[in-house]
């Protein structure tokens, strides 16, 4: 059976699977999608009667599935249970909601993604850049069982609700650290929490005890810390200097402060390392390293930071060889200047006392 086939057959099966267990479904449909961090793929809805809420899922996975194992029943079991489950915890806020400004102003949270991974989705959708990671904004609407109902800020809610770009912006400045707040903790006191029952063997005051992590309370899309009003000044001044970043996953940064990264191309290394053979794909943010420098006021790409002031040294150099000329060229002229004929006074002669 070839993807058309299977998707026409699929979707009428789900649709009668659904009904008869009692759901009243008005349509079936599979049309392109993409999350963020993901690649695009077919998605596959189900659109209840009365209800502008609908669960979906990947329609391309369950098609790989049946290539892969060739059950088409099980299949069709498989995610006619999901759907089921789905519906049966969908949260019970109108979605007519969504694009009413006063109801998720206070909802919105900001994300961390790869602007070039999500480049298409980045052109329907408000964003503020931050080098090569894209902050996005979203919607938090609730807790289900297996995990939170949010929907990501579209540029056509935007246009609905009548909302600027900078005001949407403002906005999550204030509500994302109410809602997801920062938490800062050491390398060595996030890896004894990972492994409460292991004896490291650090010692304190090592570089362990330096290298911060930042992300959020959940620990999840943390990395968007890296754009809370306020965060990378409050690190360099705990750290009393600037730092080099590295963007661990999409849930937290590593802060490594500017006189432990002398070797950024170890510190690059190591960040292609484990994108490539630890993460999966969907939790990559970057491969870059970046900087943070609190007297500019600047967060760049590391290799940007580095040109930057070698850039200024070169000019602060030059300024000095200037003046240095200019002091030459004056003692020169000086020399040079012919020198005026000396005349000695004539006293002028002394009263006599008469």
């Amino acid at each position: 059976m070839d993807y058309e086939k299977f998707k026409e057959k699929f979707t009428e099966d789900l649709k009668s699977n659904l009904e008869a267990r009692g759901y009243e479904i008005a349509s079936i449909e599979i049309t392109p999608s993409q999350k963020l961090n993901q690649d695009a793929y077919d998605a596959i809805s189900v659109k209840l009667e009365d209800s502008m809420m609908g669960p979906s899922g990947n329609f391309s996975n369950l098609f790989a599935a049946f290539e892969k194992v060739g059950d088409y029943d099980m299949i069709l079991d498989h995610a006619t249970q999901l759907m089921e489950e789905a519906i049966s915890h969908m949260p019970t806020y109108d979605m007519s909601q969504i694009t009413d400004y006063d109801f998720i102003k206070d909802k919105l949270v900001l994300e961390a993604v790869n602007s070039e991974k999500n480049a298409a989705l980045l052109e329907k959708v408000p964003h503020k850049d931050m080098e090569d990671i894209a902050i996005v904004y979203r919607v938090l609407l609730g807790q289900m069982d297996d995990g939170i109902a949010s929907v990501v800020v579209s540029n056509e809610m935007l246009e609905k609700m009548d909302v600027t770009k900078e005001q949407l912006h403002k906005d999550a400045l204030i509500s994302s650290p109410e809602i997801r707040p920062v938490e800062v903790n050491t390398l060595f006191g996030t890896i004894a929490e990972l492994l409460p029952d292991v004896d490291l063997g650090i010692p304190a005051g090592g570089p362990e005890d330096q290298i911060l992590v930042g992300t959020v309370t959940d620990k999840h899309h943390g990395a968007g810390v890296i754009a809370y009003e306020g965060f990378l000044d409050e690190q360099a001044r705990k750290m009393g200097e600037d730092f080099y970043i590295i963007p661990c996953s999409i849930h937290e940064v590593l802060l490594v402060p500017e006189s432990m990264g002398g070797d950024i191309e170890a510190l690059k290394e190591m960040i292609a390392s484990v994108n490539t053979c630890e993460l999966s794909p969907e939790d990559v943010l970057s491969n870059n390293l970046y900087h943070y420098d609190s007297k500019e006021k600047v967060f760049e790409i590391a290799d940007t930071f580095k040109e930057r002031i070698a850039a200024k040294e070169r000019e602060s150099d030059k300024e000095k060889e200037s003046a240095v000329g200019k002091l030459k060229k004056t003692q020169d002229k000086v020399k040079e200047a012919p020198k005026k004929e000396h005349k000695p006074k004539i006293k002028d002669k002394p009263e006599m006392a008469l």
